[in-house]
């Protein structure tokens, strides 16, 4: 489930993780094509952004789709 978030643009948006955000791979590289979506994620290519299944936030403004810092338990 997609979590509401304010994105930086001050737009409501969502965040979950890429996988969920785009049905499908050909999907994703067809937005990577446009927007160039895996280098704002921090990734070489398409497939590397895919394989790693980022946690991303976005709205309906482009430029606020980033990847977002996970934070990792206290031990």
């Amino acid at each position: 489930m997609k979590k509401t978030v304010v994105c930086q643009s001050g737009l409501k948006g969502w965040r979950d993780r890429l996988h969920k955000v785009y049905s499908s791979y050909e999907e994703f590289v067809a937005y990577c094509d446009v927007y160039n979506i895996h280098n704002r994620c921090g990734f070489a290519t398409p497939e590397a952004a895919w394989a790693a299944d980022p946690l991303v936030q976005g709205s309906t403004n482009p430029d606020d789709l980033q990847r977002v810092r996970e934070r990792r338990p206290h031990a």
